[in-house]
């Protein structure tokens, strides 16, 4: 089911190589998965938009950004059922998150990843499943923030079973 799948890139640039990626492994059936970067994620979940702000296309107008997302995924300000609700609501249809380049993402993409996973949700069946691709050996997006600690952490963050591919 191609629409349950969430791919998140971390530049516009490997959103499209994963595009491309997809189309050639699996034909028509690419055009239902959603692939973005998670600045463009958290835009669609707050409704933002690059035409209403572009004046303010800097770091700190997307660190905003993913932080109002991250706020409306954990229901800030909202009693638990609605918080819960409005969670399912922003994220109706997904059940699988691949994150591409994983050893790249921050600590305001990690806290997002986490949020949109379920990462701290009790109830398993509404976690969603989280596919991390990347390695700690070729982090080049340290000086934006990007640590490799969080792919580090990965496997005891969502008691994941790690796949080497030595491709």
């Amino acid at each position: 089911r191609p629409h349950s799948i969430l791919a998140l890139a971390y530049n516009h640039h490997a959103a499209v190589q994963i595009r491309q990626r997809l189309r050639d492994l699996v034909g028509d059936d690419a055009q239902g998965v959603t692939v973005l970067t998670c600045h463009a994620f958290a835009m669609r979940l707050v409704g933002a938009s690059l035409r209403e702000h572009y004046k303010e296309r800097d770091s700190d107008y997307f660190k905003q950004v993913l932080r109002e997302a991250l706020a409306l995924l954990k229901g800030e300000g909202l009693p638990p059922e609605e918080a819960d609700e409005q969670r399912d609501r922003l994220l109706a249809g997904f059940r699988w998150i691949l994150v591409d380049e994983y050893q790249d993402i921050g600590p305001d993409e990690y806290d997002l990843i986490a949020a949109l996973a379920g990462r701290s949700l009790q109830d398993e069946d509404r976690k969603l499943s989280l596919f991390a691709v990347g390695d700690d050996d070729q982090n080049i997006y340290a000086f934006k923030g990007a640590s490799v600690e969080f792919i580090r952490r990965f496997e005891s963050d969502y008691q994941a079973k790690p796949t080497y591919l030595l491709e």
